[in-house]
């Protein structure tokens, strides 16, 4: 599915279930590959100018080190992977356009294929690579709310074009925005919506005042 390809060493892999993501990544040695490097390089060095012992034995030991924490970080970012399931994340990958785009959903479980970590999001399996965010399911659901405020006040018709018939939704509008939490009401950003507010209910209380005022006539 295009939805999970994405680029790896600048490669671009196009899904998480193919078996080239359960290989090992393009230019990453492993220590049989160093061992046959060791021995082709003893094979063909000169006889002349023979490498010391002490030099193979160095050059093992850097590798089996930086191999030590290739291994480590592997286990931390295996762990880390284990750690959000059942928690809500944002994807970032490229479709097959290779467009940026994002997914989010719930990390359903992880999978593991050569040593790297695939989390299952909405049915589909994607690179811990591409994880963008992790996010907490209570901000998603203030977002929600505010996000549900902001397009019911942009429904509203022109604050001029105004009539009594307006009334219950503005009360509407107006009730989404004073059931929002300090927290939510933060998260709009600016004293924007607010203020935009305020000019609809001051002239709807016009209107209504106006209204009673000829019935009292």
């Amino acid at each position: 599915m295009s939805a999970i390809a994405h680029i790896e060493n600048g490669e671009i892999v196009t899904s998480a279930t193919q078996d080239s993501l359960s290989k090992s990544k393009p230019g990453t040695a492993n220590k049989d590959d160093f061992l046959q490097l060791l021995v082709a390089q003893m094979k063909y060095q000169d006889p002349m100018e023979p490498t010391e012992n002490t030099e193979w034995v160095s050059q093992y030991a850097q590798f089996s080190q930086v191999e030590e924490l290739q291994n480590m970080a592997q286990s931390m970012s295996l762990s880390r992977a284990s750690g959000l399931v059942g928690q809500t994340v944002i994807m970032s990958v490229e479709n097959e356009k290779g467009e940026a785009t994002e997914v989010e959903g719930n990390v359903d479980f992880v999978s593991y294929e050569g040593g790297n970590a695939f989390l299952s999001i909405n049915g589909e399996l994607y690179a811990m690579s591409d994880l963008k965010h992790v996010v907490d399911s209570k901000y998603l659901a203030a977002m929600e709310n505010t996000k549900g405020f902001v397009e019911a006040l942009g429904k509203l018709p022109d604050v001029n074009a105004l009539t009594l018939g307006d009334k219950s939704q503005v009360e509407e509008v107006a009730s989404k925005y004073y059931n929002l939490s300090d927290w939510e009401k933060s998260l709009l950003g600016s004293d924007e919506f607010k203020a935009k507010l305020d000019t609809y209910i001051s002239r709807m209380m016009a209107l209504v005042k106006e209204s009673e005022s000829a019935d009292g006539e």
